[in-house]
């Protein structure tokens, strides 16, 4: 069984979400027992974020993502447009494509590929052209990720009739009929997915170093201190305004509280909106592997996910299926997660599992001291390691993986 995994748009790095729930997923597929060749294929823009980022020392990034991947075959394709298109509209769409299907179809032949298993809209897309195009013979996994056309149309404000947003929806249904399976990373997302389509569709959460990962409850110190993980920016769905309004009401319910900020966003942009808060009241840092992440993790009491309030029905839609990264690291170390409620694909495992506490954003009446000092002990925090390794473990989870590898080369 020869399996490709391939990823459209992306830039590959060897930290950060790309490592944690790209390579390090595939890794782990790999090494469940099943026989076979593997390889990693990464579509990556001429102009791409590590030109900006990581600038001359961006080849060292691919050295370190050569070196996570072990023995499997990493190999890039150049695609002729900026990384911006990606957020495609119908006139930018086919500039993620033009040119790069025939390089891809030249290296799945000599792949000799059963399978692909492609990360997002454009990669299954690119995967599901060349198959056609060039006569190929290899399954498709269309593994989503997202509700890639709504988050599309909330970022550029398309509205139901708009053309951009009626071409992004017509891709979406083309995925669902020609693809071979779908995965989805949340129990709402399988939901949302299977009212649009009669697809064979498979729910695999993402995924956390768990097994290195057994925080026992806090002590009790001076200061309870909350957390909080990844992007935040006023530009995002997580909006450094939703963080500070949280946190006002957190530090309310205790006598001294502290906030930890673990993110690569622009660190003065957050401080603007946290200027009435005592400066050592405050930690901003950022990490770059797992291990500086659970070092920091283990320091804390709760965790967070602010998000932002929906207003719209697409809103309500997209938050409903959300199951961020930072949830799954959340719980895998052992922390108590306070959730804004439209979160709905981490709200209903919190909920369901008495792991934290579902709050209303324009409230916060749920979030109590009586309630939050039920969580501070050691039975809750051992609780949500437990489940992180039933839910996001990288072993269990490439058995799933595998499961379906197996399935579709039959």
């Amino acid at each position: 069984m020869n399996i490709v995994y391939l990823t459209w748009g992306e830039t590959p790095r060897s930290y950060g979400v790309f490592n944690s729930q790209v390579i390090s997923q595939f890794v782990a597929n790999c090494n469940s027992g099943i026989v076979g060749k593997f390889s990693f294929i990464s579509a990556i823009p001429l102009i791409h974020s590590g030109m900006v980022r990581e600038k001359f020392n961006y080849k060292n990034e691919i050295e370190k993502i050569r070196h996570n991947l072990g023995d499997i075959e990493f190999i890039r394709i150049s695609i002729y447009a900026p990384q911006n298109f990606v957020n495609s509209s119908k006139a930018t769409f086919r500039f993620m494509h033009l040119g790069s299907h025939q390089r891809l179809a030249t290296i799945l032949k000599k792949q000799q590929a059963d399978i692909v298993h492609c990360r997002g809209y454009h990669a299954t897309y690119a995967a599901l052209l060349t198959r056609e195009r060039y006569q190929l013979n290899y399954k498709v996994i269309f593994d989503a990720r997202g509700l890639w056309p709504e988050e599309m149309a909330l970022k550029k404000n398309y509205e139901d009739n708009n053309p951009n947003y009626l071409f992004l929806k017509n891709i979406e249904q083309l995925l669902f009929e020609k693809s071979d399976i779908i995965i989805t990373v949340s129990d709402t997302m399988k939901q949302h997915y299977a009212s649009m389509t009669r697809k064979n569709i498979e729910n695999i959460y993402l995924s956390a170093p768990v097994e290195q990962w057994n925080i026992p409850a806090k002590e009790k110190k001076e200061a309870t201190t909350l957390v909080y993980v990844g992007a935040l920016a006023d530009d995002t769905w997580h909006k450094p305004q939703s963080l500070a309004s949280l946190y006002n009401h957190f530090r309310t319910q205790w006598s001294k509280a502290h906030l930890v900020i673990i993110t690569t966003s622009n660190h003065e942009a957050i401080k603007a909106h946290f200027q009435h808060i005592p400066e050592d009241e405050i930690t901003l840092t950022s990490t770059k592997n797992h291990q500086d992440l659970y070092n920091i993790l283990s320091t804390c009491h709760f965790s967070c996910l602010p998000y932002f309030t929906p207003s719209t029905i697409r809103e309500k839609r997209i938050s409903d299926t959300v199951l961020a990264v930072k949830t799954v690291e959340y719980l895998s170390a052992g922390l108590p997660v306070l959730c804004n409620k439209y979160c709905g694909g981490a709200a209903a495992i919190i909920e369901n599992n008495n792991l934290g506490i579902n709050y209303d954003p324009e409230s916060f009446t749920e979030i109590q001291k009586s309630r939050m000092d039920k969580l501070l002990d050691k039975k809750t925090s051992l609780q949500a390691v437990e489940l992180a390794k039933q839910l996001f473990s990288y072993k269990e989870n490439a058995i799933k993986y595998k499961k379906i590898y197996e399935s579709l080369a039959k």
